[in-house]
C-alpha cells in the first residue's frame, strides 16, 4: 500500500486529498508519515491537521526532538516551503498538474515550531531567510505572525495600494477620525476575506515603511500619525516582530533633543499604549534610561517607573499575549523574562526616605546656581556659608541631581573644588545624595546605546568615573561591591562586546587611587581589577584607544604594565551570544535586528512610495538555486544605499528604489556564495601553514589563535573583494536591467541609473561580502587549528614551566634550521616586533574613502561612505561579529549612517596630542642640546616628532587634526625662546604640512599674511626660512607695507630679521630676496639710526659690489630661460643664443664665468624647491630653469668646439665645479632636510643632453664622461650621505655606464671602477650589521641590481677587475660576491661542472691566465714582502730563517689584533701567481710551503681570510682557477688540523647555500671534494655533527 501511495503521489501531487482519504480510516497516519518521503508526509501532516486527523505543531516539535536527525528534517521541511513558494507562482501564471498549496496558518505553524527548537545557528539563518521570501510570496502572513520585519520587500495588488493609500488621504484629509481608522483597522485584521486582509497588511508595511521620513511630516500630520502609530500598539493590531520594530522606532524617537519633532512624536506615541508598558519591563528599563523624557514628563516617567515593578509580570504577559504572539521565541533563551540591560553590577545605593524633599523655588534655585558660579578656591568658606543659608536638606536630593548632572559631569577640571564645597558643607546627607546620583547616571550612561556611539556621552562617564573615585578612593572610601562589582562590570563589557564604553570608566576610577593611601597598589583589591584589564590588553584584541587607558591609569599608578601579571578569567572564557540569540520578546527581537529592517521609499505620507511586484522573485527555479548555492545571509540594505538626487528617473518613479533594492539583494545572492567559499579556502590555507610554522614554538594558543584571525580576515575579505567586484559590477547591472525592462523603465533614463546607481553603490555591496568572507575564514581557521590550540593549553595545565615545541611541524619543515637568527623559532615564542606582522594585517586599507576640503567622507553624490567597518574589530564598530545573520549598523533610521573607519575619536586624539606636546615641552626643557641634528638618533624627542603626525593619520578627519594640531603648534612656536624648542615645533609644522597639501598652504598663509605682533621674533622666522614654511616674496611685500605705514615693531622686526638672513654664520637669502623691504627701509632711513646702520654694513659687503654683476648674470640667464621655454624655439636659436652669450667677457675669466654658474644654478635650485604644484599642474613646471641651464652647458659646449674660443672641457668641468660647492654648501647647510632632487635633475639632464648632441661633439665625449665621473667621485656618499641614491641612480644612468664601458680600448674602465669601488666603501660600514635599516636595504638592492646589469652585459669588466672589487666587499655580503666571481667572457662557453668524469686539465681554456686590471702590488712593496718573496722563489730557500714564523705577525695591524685584509688577499695571489708563471706543481715549491704554513699557525680568523682569498680566485676556466682549486684541495688531504678541513668546507658551503649564480670554479672544487674517494670527505665528523648538516651536505652533493 504505501507503494502505491507514493507511485499515485508522484503521478500527481494534487492527489494527497485521495490519499488522505484512503488511509485515515485505518487510524495509522503518524507510522505512516514517518516511512513516507518528506514531501508527501508534510503535505499529508498540513491536510491531517487541516481535517483536524492531528495537530500539525505537535508532529512537528516531535520529530524535531530528535537530536540527530534535527537538522535534517529541519532541511526537509524549508525545502518543503521552498517548493510552496514555487507552486504559488506557477499557479499564478495558470499551471495544472500542481502539489496542493498551503495556508499562511500552516507556515506559521512551521515557522514558530522550527524557530523555537535547538537547531543550530546555522539552519536558524536559512530559517529567517525562508520567511523572508514567503512574506514575499503570501502577504497575509504578517497578519498570522512572521518575524520578517514588515520593511522587507511585499508585492502587494495595485488595487491594494490604492485602496490602503486611499484610507491614508482620508485621515490626513479628515474625512475619517482616528477612532473610525482605528476601527476600520480592527475589522480588515479579523476579517475572514482575503482581500481585507491584503489592505491591513499594506496599510501597516506602509506606515512602517514611511517612519523615516517621518521628520519631514507637516506638525499636523506628524501629530495624527504619532497617535496613529501608538494606537496600533494599544489595540494590539501589531505583534510579534512588528511590535517590536514599532516599540524600538517609538525609543529611538524618544532619544531624540527634548522638544524635537520625533521626540514630540515619541511622547504622544507612548502616551496611547502606557497601558501595556506593565507587558515590557526591559522597555521600560531603557525609556527610564533618557535623560530627557524624565526631565519633560516626569509624571509618565513616574507612570512607567510604576508599571515596570507590578507584580506578577510574567503571569500578565502570558494572560494577555494573543496566541502566536510569541512566535519567533527561542526555547533555548531562558527565561522570558530576561531583562537586555548590558550591565546588571551597577546599582544605586539608597538614601534615606524620611525626609519629605522636594524641589526648591526659583528664586532659592538662582541664588544656589549664583554661588555655585562664583566659587572658587580663595573664597570657599565665604561662598558655603551663603550656601548653606539657602539650601536646606529637603533640597539636598534637587541639589545633588543639578550637581552631578549640570557642573560634576562636564566640568572635570573643577572636581576639586566641588569636593572642597562639599566637605566645607560637612553634611553627611548631602554626601549619600550626591552619591546616589553619580551612582543613577553611571547607571544610565553605561547602558545608554548613545555611549556605545557617542564620544562626547563617553567623555561624561569618564568624568563621572573620576568624580566617583575622588568622592570614594581618594578618600579612602571603599566602592562596595553590591554597588558595583568591578571586575564583572568589565566581563559583562566583555561579553556585550562593549568595552569602549566601560574600559575608559573603570581606568577613571581606578585612577583616583593614586591619591589614597589605602588602595594604592599593592592593595590587592586594586590590583585584582588591574590584572583583568591586563588581560583585556592583551587577549581581547581591544582597540589603541582602550589599549591608551589601561597605559595611562598604569603610569598615573607608576606601575609597569609589562610587570602586572594577567589574570586567567578569559582563557577559557568566550564572548556571550549576541543578543539576538536569546531575544524572547518582539522588542527584543527589534533591538537585535540592527539597522536593517525598514526603510522609506519616498518622501510624503503612507502610502506613496509603495512599489509593485518583482517578477524576479516569482522565478522558483533561481529561488531554489540559490538557496541551494548559498545559504550566506544578506542584510537588508535599503538604509545605506545611495541614490543620486541628480537622477530623474527616482524622482518620477520612487517605486524604482525598491526595485534597485530587489537588483542588489540578488546580485549579492548570485556572487557571494562562490566568492566567499574560494576567498575563505585560500586564506584558511595559507594562514594555517603559516601560522603554524611561525608559531612553532608559542606556548599562548590565545596569541595563536589572534594572529591566525587577524591573517584570516584580511587575507579572505582582500581576496574577496578583488575577485568579486567587476563579476557584481556585471551582475548588477544585468539584474537592474531586467528588472528595469520587466516594469517598462527601458528609456535613457533608466540606463543613466543604472550606471549611477551601481557606481555610487558598489563598495558597499562588496563590503557585505568583505564581512561575509572574514566571519566565514574566523570560524573556518578556528576549525582548522583546533588540535593546535587544544594541544598548547593543555601543554600549560600540565608542564607550565617547560618551553613548547610543535614536534610534528617542526619534524616535518626541514628550512627550520636554514633560516637567519632573526628568523629563527625561539623557545619563548614569537617576538613582540614578529608579532607586529600579524597585527599589520589590521592596517591593511582595502578601501581609500576619499576625504573633501572640509574633511567629511562624501562621495560625488553627496552622502556619506556606507558603515561597514573593515577591520574587523568588533570591540568599537558598527559589525556585530557574533551574529551572522544581519549587519548591525551603527546609524539610526532618519539619519545618515556615520562612518566608522578603524580611526581613533576626535576627542581622544586631542587628548593624546596635548599629552605629546606635554611630554616634548618638558623633555626640550631638560636637554642641553641646541640643536636637533644633535640629538641622538633615538631621542625621545625624534620619536614624538614622528609620532605627532602619525596621530593626525590616524584621526577620523586627518586635514582637521592636521589644520589644528598645527595651530596649536604655530601658538607655542612664538612663545619658544630655547633654539631647541624653536627647531622642534619647526619640523614638527613641515611634517603637519605633510599630512595634507590644504594644511600646508593654510600654514603658510598663516606665517605670512597674519597681522600679529607675536610674529615679530626673528630667531623663530629664520628657522621658518629654513625649513621653506615662510613664502619671502610675499612677506618682504608685507613688511614693506608695514614700514611704509610707520610701524616702528615692523621696522626694527625687519631690520633684525635682514641682519639675521645676510649675516649669519651662512647667508640663508640674497638680499634680493628683501629687495621690497630694503627700498621702503631707504625711504625712511633718516627716521632710524638702526636702518642706516644696516644700510651701510650692506654696502660694505662684497655682496653690494657684485650686486650688480648678479643681476646682470640674472637676467642673462631669464632671458636664456624665456627662450628655452618659447615653443618657437629652435636648436638653431638657441645655439646662436648660446655664441653671443659666450662672445661676453664674463667667460674670458674664471671667476665671473663660476659666478654665472653660481648664479645660474642657485636660482634653479630655489625655483625647484619652493615651487609649489598645484593640482592638475606636471611636476615637470618645477624644473624647467633646471632643464634650461643643462640645455645652455650643453650649447656652450658645441659652441665652443666650433667658435674655439674657449676649452669645451675645462668650460664644462668648471660648470660642474660650482655644482658641487653648491650642493656641499645645501648639504652643510640644510643636514637632514638636504634635497637632493633638483640637483639629480640637472646632472640627469646634463647627461641626456650630451648624449643628444653626441656625434656633433665626438671627439669630446668621453673626455666630458670622464670630467663627469670625477665630479660624481667627488661626491660619492662618503662624503655626502645624503646624495646618496642620487648619486646611485646618476652611475648606473643609461647615458653614463654603459657609455664608458663600450668606450674605446677601454679607457673608461678605471673611471668606472673607482665609482663602484667607492660604492662598496661606502656601503661596507653598515653591512657589517646583521638587521639592515630600510634605507641601507634599499641601496643594498639598487647595487645589487647595478651589478647584475654589469654581469649580463659587461661581464668583462667584472672579470677584469674582480680583485679590486672583491677586496672592498666584506665577508658577510656572499651573494654580493658571487655576482662579480661569476663573471665569464663572453666569447667563452663553460662547461658543466656536474658532467660525469669532466677532466678538467684537458680544458683549451684552462692554461690561459685572465687578465688581471687591479695593482695588487704595491702593498706587499709597502711592507717589504715583495722583495722577500721574489727571493724565496728565486733561490727556493726562504730569506731569513725567521720569515715564515713572522709572516702571520706581519698579516696583523699595528694597532690591534685584526688582519689587515687588503694584504691577506695580496699576498695569497701574489704567491699563487709567481708559482703559475714558473710552472710549478702544487705540492712542490714555496707556495705550497707558505700556504701549508699559514694554514697551520694562523688563528681561526686569519685562516677564514686566507681561505676566502683562494677562494676569490675560483671562477671561469682559466690557470688561475686551475691552480687554486687543486690548492685547496691539496690543503684539505695535507692538512693536520681538522679544524682547518672543517673551515674549508665552510667557505666552500657558504658560497653555495645561497642563491645563484655560483662561480663555475666553486663547484668544480666542492663536487671534486665531496666526490672523489681520495679526499675522504664522509668520513670526517663534521659532516655528521647534525641531522641538519648531514641533510644539507646531501642536497647539495645532489
Amino acid at each position: 500500500m504505501k507503494q502505491n501511495i507514493i507511485d499515485m503521489y508522484n503521478a500527481n501531487p494534487s492527489s494527497v486529498g485521495q490519499i488522505l482519504e484512503s488511509v485515515k480510516e485505518l487510524n495509522v497516519i503518524p507510522a505512516l508519515l514517518d516511512s513516507l518521503p518528506p514531501f508527501l508526509a508534510l503535505d499529508l501532516a498540513y491536510l491531517s491537521d487541516n481535517q483536524k486527523l492531528m495537530n500539525l505543531e505537535s508532529w512537528l516539535q516531535e520529530k524535531l526532538k530528535n537530536q540527530q536527525q534535527m537538522d535534517v528534517f529541519a532541511r526537509q521541511c524549508l525545502d518543503y516551503l521552498n517548493q510552496k513558494i514555487s507552486v504559488e507562482s506557477q499557479r499564478q501564471e495558470g499551471n495544472l498538474n500542481l502539489p496542493i498549496p498551503i495556508s499562511v496558518e500552516a507556515m506559521s505553524a512551521f515557522f514558530k515550531t522550527l524557530s523555537a527548537s535547538s537547531i543550530s545557528s546555522a539552519m536558524l539563518d536559512m530559517v529567517k531567510e525562508v520567511q523572508t521570501r514567503c512574506s514575499q510570496t503570501f502577504p497575509k502572513l504578517m497578519n498570522v505572525g512572521n518575524q520578517t520585519a514588515p520593511g522587507t520587500e511585499v508585492s502587494f495588488k495595485p488595487d491594494i495600494e490604492e485602496e490602503a493609500n486611499l484610507y491614508y488621504e482620508r485621515i490626513y484629509n479628515g474625512e475619517l477620525s482616528l477612532d473610525a481608522m482605528i476601527d476600520l483597522l480592527k475589522k480588515l485584521s479579523v476579517s475572514k476575506d482575503s482581500r481585507e486582509q491584503d489592505v491591513f497588511a499594506c496599510m501597516i508595511h506602509n506606515l512602517f515603511d514611511e517612519y523615516t521620513f517621518f521628520p519631514k511630516y507637516p506638525d499636523k500630520e506628524l501629530s495624527i500619525t504619532s497617535i496613529l502609530f501608538g494606537s496600533l500598539i494599544q489595540h494590539r493590531l501589531v505583534s510579534y516582530v512588528p511590535l517590536g520594530i514599532a516599540l524600538r522606532y517609538i525609543l529611538e524617537a524618544l532619544r531624540n533633543p527634548m522638544g524635537s519633532k520625533m521626540f514630540n512624536f515619541g511622547v504622544q506615541a507612548l502616551r496611547q499604549f502606557q497601558s501595556r508598558l506593565s507587558e515590557w519591563p526591559q522597555y521600560c528599563a531603557h525609556l527610564l534610561q533618557i535623560p530627557d523624557l524624565t526631565q519633560a514628563h516626569p509624571d509618565l516617567a513616574a507612570f512607567i517607573q510604576a508599571a515596570m515593578h507590578q507584580e506578577g509580570q510574567q503571569q500578565q504577559q502570558q494572560q494577555q499575549i494573543k496566541p502566536g504572539e510569541n512566535l519567533m521565541v527561542d526555547s533555548r533563551a531562558g527565561n522570558y523574562q530576561a531583562a537586555i540591560v548590558p550591565f546588571t553590577t551597577v546599582h544605586i545605593p539608597p538614601v534615606p526616605s524620611d525626609d519629605d524633599y522636594m524641589e526648591p523655588s526659583s528664586a532659592i534655585q538662582d541664588k544656589i546656581l549664583f554661588i555655585i558660579n562664583n566659587v572658587a578656591q580663595n573664597n570657599v568658606e565665604s561662598k558655603v556659608t551663603d550656601l548653606l543659608e539657602v539650601l536646606t536638606p529637603t533640597a539636598y536630593k534637587w541639589f545633588g541631581n543639578y550637581l552631578v548632572v549640570k557642573r560634576v559631569s562636564s566640568e572635570p577640571n573643577y572636581h576639586e573644588l566641588y569636593i572642597l564645597v562639599l566637605d566645607s558643607v560637612n553634611s553627611k546627607l548631602l554626601n549619600t545624595h550626591v552619591l546616589s546620583e553619580t551612582f543613577a547616571n553611571i547607571l544610565i550612561l553605561l547602558n545608554s546605546e548613545k555611549t556605545v556611539s557617542n564620544s562626547s556621552e563617553r567623555t561624561l562617564l569618564k568624568n563621572l568615573g573620576s568624580w566617583l573615585g575622588r568622592m570614594t578612593l581618594a578618600k579612602n572610601k571603599p566602592i562596595l561591591h553590591k554597588y558595583i562589582a568591578f571586575k564583572d562590570l568589565l566581563l559583562e563589557g566583555y561579553d556585550t562586546q562593549r568595552l569602549i564604553v566601560v574600559i575608559p570608566f573603570v581606568c577613571k576610577v581606578l585612577e583616583q587611587c593614586a591619591h589614597s593611601h589605602v588602595f594604592r597598589p599593592p592593595n590587592p583589591w586594586t590590583m585584582a581589577i588591574l590584572k583583568l584589564l591586563v588581560e583585556l590588553y592583551d587577549y581581547a584584541e581591544l582597540k589603541l584607544n582602550l589599549k591608551f587607558e589601561i597605559e595611562v591609569l598604569c603610569k598615573s599608578l607608576s606601575l609597569e604594565l609589562k610587570s602586572i601579571p594577567p589574570t586567567s578569567v578569559l582563557k577559557n572564557r568566550q564572548p556571550q551570544a549576541a543578543a539576538a540569540a536569546t531575544a524572547t520578546t518582539p522588542y527584543q527581537m527589534a533591538m537585535t535586528m540592527g539597522r536593517n529592517s525598514i526603510t522609506g521609499s519616498g518622501a510624503g505620507y503612507p502610502g506613496q512610495g509603495a512599489a509593485g511586484g518583482n517578477p524576479l522573485l516569482q522565478n522558483a527555479d533561481l529561488e531554489s538555486s540559490i538557496l541551494s548555492e548559498s545559504m550566506v545571509p544578506v542584510p537588508n540594505l535599503a538604509p545605506y544605499i545611495a541614490f543620486n538626487p541628480q537622477i530623474a528617473l527616482y524622482t518620477t518613479q520612487p517605486a524604482a528604489k525598491r526595485l534597485v533594492l530587489q537588483a542588489f539583494t540578488e546580485s549579492i545572492r548570485e556572487i557571494i556564495g562562490p566568492v566567499v567559499e574560494r576567498a575563505v579556502a585560500i586564506a584558511v590555507v595559507s594562514t594555517r601553514d603559516l601560522v603554524t610554522k611561525d608559531f612553532v614554538m608559542e606556548t599562548d594558543e590565545n596569541k595563536m589563535r589572534k594572529a591566525a584571525h587577524m591573517m584570516a580576515q584580511n587575507l579572505a575579505a582582500s581576496l574577496a573583494m578583488v575577485t568579486s567586484k567587476e563579476p557584481l559590477r556585471l551582475s548588477v547591472v544585468a539584474n537592474l536591467q531586467a528588472i528595469f525592462l520587466a516594469h517598462g523603465l527601458n528609456d535613457t533614463l533608466a540606463e543613466q541609473a543604472i550606471i549611477l546607481t551601481v557606481a555610487d553603490n558598489l563598495d558597499l555591496m562588496c563590503a557585505v561580502i568583505e564581512k561575509s568572507a572574514m566571519e566565514k575564514a574566523t570560524m573556518e581557521i578556528d576549525e582548522a587549528l583546533s588540535n593546535a590550540f587544544m594541544n598548547r593549553k593543555k601543554h600549560r595545565e600540565q608542564r607550565p614551566t617547560q618551553a613548547y615545541v610543535d614536534l610534528e611541524t617542526y619534524q616535518m619543515s626541514t628550512y627550520m634550521n636554514t633560516l637567519p637568527p632573526a628568523l629563527r623559532p625561539k623557545p619563548t615564542g614569537l617576538l613582540p616586533a614578529q608579532f607586529n606582522v600579524y597585527e599589520d594585517f589590521l592596517r591593511i586599507p582595502r578601501v581609500a574613502p576619499a576625504t573633501t576640503a572640509n574633511g567629511s567622507m562624501m562621495d560625488r553624490s553627496g552622502r556619506m561612505e556606507s558603515n561597514f567597518n573593515y577591520a574587523g574589530a568588533a570591540a568599537s564598530s558598527g559589525l556585530d561579529n557574533s551574529n551572522n545573520n544581519s549587519l548591525v549598523m551603527a546609524a539610526t533610521p532618519g539619519q545618515q549612517p556615520q562612518q566608522q573607519m578603524p580611526q581613533v575619536s576626535a576627542h581622544m586624539i586631542l587628548e593624546r596630542f596635548a599629552q605629546y606636546i606635554t611630554e616634548l615641552e618638558k623633555l626640550t626643557s631638560q636637554t642641553n642640546v641646541n640643536s636637533v641634528n644633535a640629538l641622538p638618533q633615538h631621542s625621545d624627542i625624534r620619536t614624538l616628532i614622528r609620532q605627532i603626525p602619525m596621530l593626525a593619520l590616524a584621526s577620523f578627519d586627518k586635514t582637521e587634526a592636521a589644520r589644528t594640531f598645527a595651530q596649536k603648534v604655530v601658538q607655542l612656536l612664538y612663545k619658544s625662546e630655547k633654539q631647541l624648542t624653536i627647531e622642534v615645533y619647526v619640523i614638527l609644522l613641515e611634517h603637519l604640512c605633510e599630512v595634507s597639501p590644504n594644511v600646508g598652504t593654510l600654514v603658510t598663509s598663516w606665517l605670512t599674511h597674519a597681522d600679529d605682533e607675536r610674529k615679530y621674533n626673528v630667531p623663530v622666522t629664520v628657522a621658518l626660512i629654513k625649513a621653506g614654511l615662510i613664502n619671502l616674496p610675499e612677506q618682504d611685500q608685507e613688511l614693506a607695507i608695514l614700514i611704509e605705514s610707520g610701524r616702528k615693531s615692523a621696522i626694527e622686526f625687519t631690520v633684525r630679521l635682514i641682519r639675521a638672513c645676510l649675516f649669519g654664520g651662512y647667508p640663508l637669502v640674497t638680499r634680493h630676496e628683501f629687495i621690497a623691504s630694503l627700498e621702503a627701509l631707504n625711504s625712511i632711513r633718516n627716521h632710524s639710526e638702526s636702518v642706516v646702520s644696516l644700510l651701510e654694513d650692506l654696502m660694505k659687503t662684497p655682496e653690494a659690489k657684485e650686486r650688480g654683476l648678479r643681476e646682470q648674470l640674472q637676467l642673462y640667464f631669464a632671458e636664456w630661460v624665456r627662450l628655452y621655454q618659447h615653443p618657437a624655439s629652435t636648436e638653431k636659436t638657441m645655439l646662436a643664443f648660446a655664441t653671443q652669450l659666450s662672445q661676453q667677457n664674463m667667460f674670458k675669466m674664471d671667476d665671473i664665468s663660476s659666478l654665472f654658474y653660481r648664479v645660474c644654478i642657485e636660482v634653479s635650485v630655489e625655483h625647484a624647491i619652493k615651487f609649489k604644484m598645484m593640482p592638475g599642474q606636471s611636476p615637470n613646471l618645477a624644473y624647467q630653469p633646471m632643464d634650461a641651464l643643462s640645455k645652455l652647458i650643453v650649447c656652450l659646449i658645441q659652441v665652443s668646439m666650433t667658435e674655439g674660443q674657449m676649452d669645451a672641457v675645462a668650460h664644462f668641468t668648471r660648470a660642474l665645479s660650482v655644482t658641487v660647492l653648491i650642493i656641499s654648501q645645501h648639504h652643510e647647510m640644510r643636514g637632514q632636510h638636504f634635497d637632493q632632487r633638483p640637483f639629480l635633475r640637472l646632472f640627469t639632464c646634463i647627461l641626456s643632453d650630451l648624449h643628444t648632441v653626441e656625434q656633433s661633439i665626438q671627439p669630446l665625449y668621453l673626455p666630458l664622461l670622464t670630467a663627469f665621473s670625477n665630479t660624481l667621485y667627488t661626491l660619492q656618499p662618503k662624503h655626502y650621505t645624503g646624495f646618496t641614491f642620487a648619486w646611485l641612480q646618476l652611475i648606473s644612468h643609461r647615458f653614463f655606464m654603459p657609455q664608458l664601458l663600450l668606450s674605446e680600448n677601454q679607457k673608461g674602465w678605471p673611471a668606472f671602477q673607482r665609482l663602484l669601488v667607492s660604492l662598496f666603501e661606502f656601503l661596507v660600514p653598515y653591512l657589517h650589521t646583521v638587521e639592515l635599516q630600510v634605507t641601507t636595504r634599499m641601496l643594498y638592492r639598487g647595487t645589487l641590481r647595478v651589478l647584475l646589469v654589469l654581469l649580463h652585459d659587461f661581464p668583462e669588466f667584472l672579470c677584469d677587475y674582480h680583485y679590486s672589487l672583491c677586496d672592498v666587499i666584506p665577508g658577510t655580503c656572499i651573494q654580493m660576491r658571487n655576482l662579480i666571481l661569476s663573471a665569464f667572457p663572453r666569447n667563452m662557453r663553460l662547461p658543466d661542472p656536474f658532467t660525469p668524469n669532466l677532466k678538467i686539465d684537458l680544458l683549451p681554456e684552462i692554461n690561459q691566465s685572465p687578465h688581471i686590471l687591479t695593482d695588487f702590488t704595491t702593498i706587499l712593496e709597502e711592507t717589504g714582502l715583495m722583495k722577500e718573496i721574489d727571493q724565496y722563489f728565486e733561490t727556493g730557500k726562504p730569506p731569513t730563517s725567521r720569515f715564515l714564523k713572522d709572516l702571520p705577525g706581519r698579516l696583523v695591524m699595528d694597532k690591534g689584533n685584526s688582519y689587515r685584509v687588503p694584504l691577506v688577499n695580496a699576498l695569497v695571489f701574489y704567491v699563487g701567481t709567481r708559482t703559475i708563471a714558473k710552472g710549478t706543481s702544487v705540492h712542490q715549491g714555496p707556495a705550497a710551503e707558505i700556504y701549508q704554513y699559514l694554514l697551520t699557525e694562523l688563528d681561526s680568523e686569519g685562516r677564514y681570510l686566507m681561505l676566502s682569498a683562494i677562494a676569490n680566485q675560483l671562477r671561469y676556466p682559466n690557470s688561475h682557477t686551475h691552480y687554486f682549486s687543486c690548492v685547496l684541495l691539496y690543503l684539505f688531504v695535507e692538512g693536520k688540523k681538522e679544524i682547518a678541513k672543517e673551515q674549508i668546507t665552510r667557505v666552500l658551503l657558504e658560497r653555495l647555500i645561497v642563491n645563484r649564480p655560483h662561480p663555475w670554479g666553486l663547484l668544480i672544487t666542492f663536487i671534486e671534494l665531496i666526490k672523489n674517494p681520495r679526499y675522504s670527505f664522509w668520513s670526517h665528523s663534521f659532516t655528521r655533527c647534525a641531522t641538519d648538516i648531514e641533510r644539507l651536505f646531501e642536497s647539495v652533493s645532489r
